[in-house]
């Protein structure tokens, strides 16, 4: 089973790595997984032989001092939050490529699950500039949750106003990838006291596959095909709530109808959920995590968290 031990925060201090921030701190408090916030600077300057770039400004020094500066400073505050919550938040400040030093960090330090804000823009735009937390999503080989904005925590001055987690939304199909999100859903739910809905989604092109497998549309061997595809849901959700009865977590299921996206997000909203869940196969950007893919577009939509989990 999954377990939150560790968790590594993409921080650079803009208004989504602190949502990000105040969801770790959340997390950290009530499960009392260690933090680490990390800060990469990535030089301007990369990979090249001092005779190609010519002479450097001394402009570009100074430059470089103060934005080393304003890192250290900033992760000063990150450990003076921890000090507030009494809570110890490990920082370090590392130069780089950031998605890259974000994965070769989390390998090093043996990290649970890594979180990193979002601001949430389309999924083409964000594939487009290189978005750090879309490049996490896709390669990380460990859970990554996203976060636009954290709905549990709110922070005024000095005070964090930390409210319950309650409901955790898993998108479920029964693939080993989708077992592994319920898994980690069912951890952090058993660790905070939160509930977890299941939701299996029956797209209309199943439908037309029934019909199509039926032989030529025959009504009654369509009609048996469908049959069959509702016992095989019913299934998937009977395996979840005896996943979750095996680990004293109570685990409610739904079986819906329409296009994968549009109703997990609806349900999400409709029923307060205050985390989502979704298995992802995982290489690359283009391989694995395709545009268009529903992790990726989850990410990109989802007014709250994503937990993004591979198997």
């Amino acid at each position: 089973m999954a377990t939150l031990q560790k968790i590594l925060v993409a921080y650079d201090g803009s208004p989504q790595s602190k949502e990000a921030l105040y969801w770790a701190v959340y997390f950290s408090r009530r499960t009392g997984a260690a933090i680490s916030a990390v800060k990469v600077f990535e030089p301007v300057l990369r990979e090249a032989r001092w005779d190609e770039v010519g002479p450097v400004p001394e402009e570009m020094f100074e430059k470089y001092a103060t934005a080393q500066k304003e890192d250290i400073q900033l992760m000063a505050a990150v450990k003076e939050l921890g000090r507030e919550q009494e809570i110890e938040i490990k920082t370090e400040v590392l130069a780089g490529h950031v998605a890259e030093m974000l994965l070769e960090y989390a390998k090093k330090n043996e990290i649970s699950m890594i979180v990193a804000g979002t601001r949430g823009k389309s999924t083409l735009k964000q594939l487009l500039v290189g978005s750090v937390t879309h490049r996490l999503v896709s390669t990380a080989k460990i859970p990554v949750m996203a976060v636009k904005k954290c709905p549990v925590v709110q922070y005024t001055g000095k005070s964090l106003i930390m409210n319950q987690m309650r409901r955790i939304l898993v998108a479920y199909d029964g693939y080993p990838q989708s077992r592994a999100a319920l898994e980690w859903a069912i951890e952090v739910a058993r660790m905070i006291g939160a509930q977890v809905t299941v939701v299996k989604v029956f797209e209309p092109f199943q439908v037309g596959l029934a019909y199509t497998m039926a032989e030529g549309g025959n009504a009654a061997r369509t009609a048996a095909q469908l049959h069959e595809m509702e016992e095989l849901n019913t299934k998937l959700m009977d395996e979840a709530k005896e996943l979750g009865k095996q680990q004293g977590v109570e685990v409610k299921t739904e079986i819906l109808n329409g296009g994968v996206l549009e109703t997990l997000l609806e349900y999400a909203d409709k029923q307060g959920m205050d985390m989502i869940a979704v298995g992802a196969q995982g290489r690359g950007v283009l391989e694995k995590l395709p545009l268009g893919s529903i992790p990726h577009n989850l990410v990109s939509l989802s007014p709250i968290p994503v937990l993004v989990v591979k198997k």
